[in-house]
């Protein structure tokens, strides 16, 4: 179900962005979480904090600068959404496909993303401190200056990730894992905490 903008639109034909009511309005018309069609709308600095929208389409929204602190994204399409400077602390997106969004600066601290799909997405400059990123795909992200601390990186995959000047201090991972990032231009690999198996 694709959302009728026609009554987002200003008299100029600007797309003004959604609030929270429109959404939890569209949350009401339909059965589940996971058929409400969010895609390519203009959600930009909209609160969703503690919200639920589990396997919710966002694919292509612009929510730069949301707050969707602790809500519930797991299983969601968010292919190519800018989520720039969005806070998403403690939000849980396990599972969810992050293929291609663009997270420049994003606030992903004790972020839930066990299992997402964030490959080629761009995570420069992205806090991820105690983030839990077990069997996460990074394959060709852009992990630059990402502050990874604590984070849980054990079984992602992170093949062909841009990882220059990415901070890695007490991340948590095999050494199996820890030894495919040597030479890859990640700060404090050595202070990685390496799990036996």
């Amino acid at each position: 179900m694709g959302l009728n903008t026609s009554d987002a639109m200003r008299s100029t034909g600007t797309a003004v962005p959604l609030t929270r009511a429109d959404v939890e309005k569209l949350l009401q018309t339909v059965e589940s979480t996971d058929k409400l069609d969010l895609s390519g709308q203009n959600m930009r600095g909209i609160n969703l904090s503690e919200l639920k929208l589990a396997g919710a389409n966002l694919s292509g929204t612009n929510l730069m600068a949301a707050n969707l602190s602790a809500a519930n994204l797991s299983k969601a399409t968010l292919i190519g959404t800018n989520l720039c400077g969005a806070n998403l602390v403690a939000a849980d997106l396990s599972e969810a496909n992050l293929s291609e969004a663009d997270l420049i600066g994003a606030n992903l601290i004790m972020t839930k993303l066990k299992g997402a799909d964030l490959s080629h997405a761009n995570l420069s400059r992205a806090l991820l401190l105690m983030a839990n990123l077990t069997a996460a795909i990074l394959e060709q992200a852009i992990l630059s200056g990402a502050y990874m601390c604590h984070a849980n990186l054990s079984e992602a995959r992170l093949e062909q990730a841009i990882l220059s000047g990415t901070i890695l201090k007490a991340a948590r991972m095999y050494e199996s894992e820890k030894s495919l990032l040597e030479n890859r231009g990640v700060i404090d690999l050595e202070k990685v905490q390496v799990i036996v198996r």
